[in-house]
């Protein structure tokens, strides 16, 4: 993997759009709505990728599979760093635009946290340090070709070298078993309402 560098606003932009359509065009399974249970059109989700992609591209967390850009990842956590502060706010206020609003927000991120917290604030609680895949995407083209397994094994090679484990969550049955597949462990299932789960991966040192 690359950490994406010397881009303008058009190639944020695009590279946000291609990250939304992936997301928006997704197939999930008959268990689960995911993300798009409270983003309905495909322009609020490229408000909410966008915001994502811009903050991470300005924070330094922002990676491709190649110069062919095949696959995008944003990392943070021992290694990689985290969001800057301003940066965050920015994506905040644009999140909740894409969600519609506070109200709807608020509903989102208390659906998000039901059941329990999620694993990066288990991890945190046990003061364990970890490298965090907070976005992971292959552009539609590209699907079926083994980058996800090339971004994976990038970011193993990076956790080993810090001794740390990875983590994330992932809103789709589905997606968990290929992150299982690809070296992942099943840490917790949380239901989030009607259609709505967080799938909570772990790797190990």
């Amino acid at each position: 993997m690359e950490k994406l560098t010397g881009l303008n606003k058009a190639d944020v932009t695009e590279i946000s759009k291609q990250i939304a359509d992936a997301f928006y065009d997704y197939k999930y399974n008959d268990d689960d709505l995911g993300l798009v249970k409270y983003i309905k059109s495909r322009d609020d989700m490229f408000i909410y990728m966008n915001a994502i992609t811009r903050a991470a591209y300005n924070s330094g967390l922002l990676y491709a599979t190649s110069d062919k850009r095949e696959g995008y990842l944003m990392l943070s956590g021992e290694g990689a760093g985290s969001v800057r502060f301003f940066d965050g706010i920015k994506m905040i206020m644009a999140e909740k635009k894409a969600l519609g609003g506070f109200s709807n927000m608020k509903n989102f991120i208390k659906a998000c946290f039901a059941e329990g917290s999620t694993i990066e604030s288990r991890m945190r609680k046990a003061k364990r340090k970890f490298i965090r895949i907070e976005m992971l995407v292959v552009r539609q083209e590209f699907q079926g070709q083994g980058f996800m397994r090339k971004i994976l094994e990038d970011v193993y090679k990076l956790a080993d070298k810090e001794n740390v484990p990875v983590i994330l969550d992932t809103d789709d049955k589905d997606k968990a078993v290929r992150y299982e597949h690809l070296g992942m462990k099943l840490e917790r299932i949380r239901n989030c309402g009607e259609k709505f789960h967080m799938y909570d991966l772990i790797r190990e040192v």
